[in-house]
């Protein structure tokens, strides 16, 4: 048996010389065009001897008779595989295009045959507007296949657990490092990583950093105030910023650095820090001498890591963030990196006055209500928050937490 195997060529003889043949090789295309597995073994009744041996020779297995008359024949498993199945598709018409082999005018019927797995991924593209402009000329089809099939291969392999560039990308995809820095295919890279990571597609540095994938190693960073040693992976122990934290200051690391940390050692009495979403409120703690970290939103790939580092020393996290949707999604954010002991915005929210907060907006509302509505979110830890926030009608801003909660200690917030 051979990669020819399954060719038209191969197809159009063993038809000519056994035209039943046809049939049922169109019948096991058909299922592979509906994305049907295809069985071990398939049978078919009232077939000649003509076309028992061709269908051996063509699946390169030895088919039985039964008593009924009918021929069995056993699928090898490298034939059960779609992506061979391109030229039988192509030959029986059953995907759109001359040639389901090449640059098929159907960019998504072919890689639903040569990725399986993905087609939900491939379905959401299709339906995207910038990726069927782009491939609406026949000079980006080829390379949207390469970058889709790239994609997936470091997706689904251990290359996925380590960070990249933008310009290594390019460099081994497409033989040009400057390939994927600018320009429209690196837009559709954005798309297909912010797919797969269910993220808005216009946060580009959200979409890129859930694959792993950064533009420059030093231009993501983490800033904190701790009292933290830094052990590095070439021995040398940092204390410098145990040393800024004891002077109420800040430190900051790029991503570069944070990768080049092997363990940290926590040098306080008690083993919790607080993440804050917004800068005010992180400039407050760093001056009150609390261990914290700022996020600056959603936390980038350097300040996960960073966290990650923390929460092995067996430390908790206590974190401070908006009441209102991206806030409970950047806790959530937080909470995969590092234990939550606490998450103040949920507190807020059960304990701060019917008329405190901003007005939630149509836009507010609805998009928390989808957020609600997807299935891929039905186990989210914070939905009750959403839900009472909802109830509400208004979101509570971080910056205000204080206010409010020297308002319950007088007695007066309710």
């Amino acid at each position: 048996m051979n990669g020819k195997i399954l060719s038209k060529e191969a197809i159009a003889s063993a038809v000519e010389k056994a035209p039943a043949v046809g049939d049922v090789l169109k019948k096991l295309a058909s299922k592979v065009a509906r994305g049907v597995k295809l069985p071990e073994t398939f049978s078919a009744k009232g077939l000649d001897y003509d076309a028992q041996r061709e269908l051996e020779h063509l699946f390169g297995t030895v088919g039985r008779r039964t008593a009924d008359g009918r021929f069995c024949l056993p699928i090898h498993s490298s034939l059960r595989d779609p992506a061979l199945w391109c030229d039988a598709l192509g030959y029986f018409r059953l995907v759109k295009g001359k040639d389901a082999t090449c640059d098929d005018e159907d960019v998504f019927a072919r890689l639903k045959l040569l990725e399986p797995e993905h087609s939900t991924f491939l379905e959401k593209l299709a339906s995207n507007e910038e990726v069927m402009i782009f491939l609406s000329k026949p000079e980006n089809k080829k390379d949207w296949i390469r970058l889709f099939r790239s994609f997936v291969k470091r997706f689904d392999s251990l290359e996925c657990g380590l960070v990249t560039t933008l310009s290594q990308l390019g460099s081994d995809w497409f033989n040009d490092s400057k390939r994927l820095r600018n320009g429209a295919l690196r837009r559709q890279l954005v798309i297909i990583c912010a797919t797969f990571a269910d993220v808005p597609s216009d946060d580009e540095r959200r979409a890129l950093e859930g694959a792993l994938i950064v533009d420059n190693p030093y231009t993501s960073s983490v800033t904190f105030s701790a009292p933290l040693h830094l052990v590095m992976r070439n021995g040398e122990v940092l204390d410098y910023p145990c040393r800024y934290y004891v002077n109420r200051m800040a430190t900051q690391l790029p991503l570069e650095t944070v990768l080049e940390i092997e363990e940290v050692k926590w040098a306080g009495k008690t083993r919790c820090v607080t993440t804050s979403e917004n800068a005010a409120p992180f400039a407050n703690m760093v001056r009150k001498g609390d261990a914290c970290v700022y996020t600056a939103g959603y936390p980038c790939l350097a300040v996960k890591m960073f966290l990650h580092k923390i929460g092995e020393t067996g430390s908790q996290c206590i974190h401070e963030g908006d009441a209102d949707l991206d806030g409970f999604r950047i806790a959530s954010e937080v909470g995969k990196c590092i234990p939550l002991k606490r998450v103040v915005a949920s507190a807020i929210l059960e304990c701060a006055a019917p008329d405190r907060g901003r007005e939630l907006t149509a836009d507010q509302s609805k998009r928390s209500l989808a957020f609600l509505a997807n299935p891929q979110w039905q186990n989210f830890r914070f939905a009750d928050d959403i839900r009472r926030m909802l109830s509400r009608g208004r979101w509570i801003e971080q910056e205000s937490f204080s206010a409010i909660l020297q308002a319950l200690k007088k007695g007066a917030a309710r």
